[in-house]
């Protein structure tokens, strides 16, 4: 109860409220009916209006609806001097000289937990000597069943409430939730009684849940969209929203009210992070609110995308678009960039609006997504383009024992797309066409676990280093595989162009063993070799031979055919060198991969005997007198073998003092040899020899 204004005169005003109970609809149902006939909702607001008070008054009672209660309620003055203006049936209205008006206002309080009349004068208040007493009687009525099996019942009348003071007057009574009301009020003034007046009191609304999925979208307008769903299990009908929000440079709440659309425009500033709740209620007075929803967070940068993500195919163009939500650059200042590092030519794009820019281009058709932005601020977000169906080689290798399949790629960007693959029993036609008609065939397997080759990983803003990639197939089956990459985002799994192959199409054998190699005299390098037991349908095997050379750091291999037997042949100029040999194997239809070549060998010639005599030779001799010793140079003559079965490997050299002791010194085939002589007689002898002997003549 508050006191807010002096009336001029003794106001009396008497409300009666009868409750009654939902379930009791045929309980006294012509007074029932009589009542809500007449009825109005609430809130209830009127303006009542009597003529010039001649005596003190007090909450007397009233005999309008109502049987027998307490001692006065019979002895009210009639009715025909007071009126409200919303009436339809109206007596004479107040005398213009010296009448008076009320301002009467019920409603139901905002928890829904109390009926509330409020009564005050909206004229200007007098002083308090002149204060009348001003009194509310507030009366709830229930019927009441005697017995369950009669199914008329009793009205029976609580005790009142009463509201008496000298100024303006609130009072209020507790709602029942389980029941309905009508409120009989009833006011005078005076010795005038205006009619009665019923209100209907509704049950109390169902509190709805709170608003579920807030999302936000930015549109190229631009405007900032705050979305969001009622629960899944609301049945209250049509709602009304309000939506309240907070940063942390201004914490308290700012709440705004939405009609019926769940959707809001805001209007936030970039750089702030900002917390937003919504509640609903339903379209009654007063509103039950729901709790707020879970918060909803909002973070802005100084440019959005719109798409910042968007999947693509190979040649299909994509329209993009750069709001600049700090206004402090506008979309003519826009400078567009592909991955980081390549300015896109300004015919693409051009301003939307003052705030938009627009740009549309044609994705890669070799990578997984490509990235733009509108700026060259490096510390801003940027949109991505992912595409599906983008061809990545995958090069796949089965080992020699055909029970594993290494595959490798390489990944030119940040992301780590998995290795995905499965297998069916067909071959990899059928395969392929199936799943182009839609048909499900085949095991899809767990993503393969990766590895670096070779290990490492450069990154910067203008320069990424290319990264290889492997992952190892095992068990492997001998069925056909389909093979893709796939890289997880927001819009889904987006997958590169499939590869299908065959294990078998793709080995890779083990090196050949046992390699040999023989010059023979009539000028061929022959070289035999074991070649791997798998692949089971053969191998076909080639060699590469070359000469050593010590000036020319990098051999110049000669390669020769491949061929399905177990030895090969090559025309060599000159069957005495010694040539380095290695050998490799594949697939014997030519499918897959070759073979790591063998460890080199070292060629020997085939000869027939040892050499017939050695090298004719000259002496050189060049005195030492400091240490009375001579050096001694052999110049030897070169030896003519063409035309024989033999080759000669090398020169000993004998020296034989005239006490008969001998010493030999095996040499390389050279033009000369040098040694120093201590001027003791003696005889110096040089033979030439191979792997069969040494020359039976010599030279001395």
């Amino acid at each position: 109860m508050t006191t807010t204004m002096v009336w001029s005169m003794m106001v009396t005003v008497l409300m009666r409220i009868l409750l009654i109970s939902n379930g009791a609809l045929s309980l006294e149902l012509e007074e029932w009916a009589s009542l809500q006939k007449d009825a109005m909702d609430l809130p209830w607001q009127d303006e009542l209006c009597c003529d010039s008070p001649s005596a003190h008054l007090t909450a007397e009672g009233d005999n309008t609806h109502t049987p027998e209660t307490n001692q006065s309620e019979s002895n009210l003055p009639p009715h025909s001097l007071c009126s409200f203006r919303g009436s339809t049936t109206r007596s004479h209205p107040p005398d213009s000289s010296g009448g008076t008006c009320l301002d009467i206002l019920c409603k139901i309080d905002e928890h829904w937990e109390n009926l509330v009349c409020k009564l005050q004068s909206h004229s200007q208040p007098l002083t308090t000597s002149a204060a009348g007493v001003m009194a509310v009687r507030l009366q709830r009525v229930s019927l009441k069943k005697e017995d369950k099996e009669v199914k008329d019942g009793n009205t029976q009348y609580d005790n009142p409430v009463i509201c008496q003071v000298e100024v303006s007057v609130m009072c209020s009574v507790v709602l029942d939730t389980t029941t309905s009301f009508v409120t009989v009020v009833t006011s005078s003034l005076s010795k005038a009684i205006a009619p009665s007046v019923l209100l209907r009191i509704p049950p109390r609304p169902v509190k709805p849940n709170p608003p579920v999925n807030l999302s936000h979208n930015q549109t190229i307008k631009p405007e900032l969209i705050l979305q969001w769903d009622d629960p899944p299990d609301s049945d209250t009908g049509q709602l009304r929203y309000e939506v309240r929000q907070s940063s942390k440079t201004h914490p308290a709440w700012q709440v705004v009210s939405v009609p019926e659309e769940p959707r809001l425009s805001l209007e936030l500033k970039p750089e702030l992070n900002y917390t937003i709740q919504v509640r609903s209620s339903g379209l009654g007075n007063p509103p039950v609110w729901s709790e707020w929803s879970d918060p909803h967070h909002i973070y802005l940068d100084k440019v959005t995308y719109i798409p910042q993500k968007v999947v693509a195919r190979p040649g299909e163009n994509v329209t993009v678009h750069c709001v600049f939500n700090d206004h402090s650059s506008n979309a003519s200042t826009a400078m567009w960039m592909l991955n980081f590092v390549h300015k896109l030519n300004v015919s693409q794009f051009h301003p939307l609006n003052q705030w938009v820019s627009e740009i549309t281009v044609l994705p890669s058709e070799t990578a997984m997504y490509d990235l733009l932005r509108c700026t060259q601020n490096w510390g801003l977000p940027s949109s991505q383009i992912y595409v599906e169906g983008a061809y990545l080689e995958i090069n796949c290798e089965t080992s020699g024992d055909i029970d594993a399949m290494d595959c490798n790629w390489t990944n030119m960007q940040m992301t780590n797309p998995e290795f995905r693959y499965k297998w069916a029993d067909l071959s990899c036609d059928v395969m392929e066409k199936k799943e182009q008609r839609g048909e499900k065939v085949g095991k899809t397997e767990p993503a393969c676990v990766q590895v670096d080759f070779p290990s490492y990983f450069t990154w910067t803003p203008l320069v990424i280093q290319p990264r290889k990639k492997m992952c190892t197939i095992q068990p492997l089956r001998m069925s056909c595989y389909k093979l893709w990459l796939e890289e997880p985002s927001q819009l889904g799994p987006v997958r590169s162009k499939p590869i299908y192959l065959t294990p078998t199409d793709h080995v890779k054998p083990h090196t050949p063993t046992n390699v040999k190699a023989v010059s023979q005299s009539s000028g061929v390098l022959i070289v035999t070799w074991k070649p791997p037991s798998l692949p089971f349908e053969g191998v076909q095997c080639q060699f590469q031979y070359h000469l050593p050379s010590a000036v020319r750091p990098q051999p110049e291999w000669k390669v020769q055919s491949p061929v399905r037997e177990t030895s090969a042949e090559a025309v060599v100029s000159d069957m005495c060198r010694v040539y380095v040999v290695q050998v490799r194997c594949m697939h014997t239809n030519g499918i897959g991969y070759w073979s790591d070549w063998s460890d080199s060998v070292y060629s020997t010639p085939q000869n027939s005997r040892a050499p017939e005599h050695g090298p004719d030779f000259w002496r050189v001799l060049k005195d030492d007198p400091h240490r009375n010793q001579t050096n001694v140079t052999l110049l030897f003559e070169h030896l003519q073998i063409s035309g024989h079965s033999y080759c000669v490997d090398g020169f000993i050299v004998q020296y034989q003092l005239l006490s008969g002791s001998v010493r030999r010194k095996q040499i390389d085939v050279a033009s000369s040899y040098s040694f120093k002589w201590n001027r003791v007689p003696q005889t110096v002898t040089v033979e030439a020899y191979n792997n069969l002997g040494s020359s039976l003549t010599t030279s001395t």
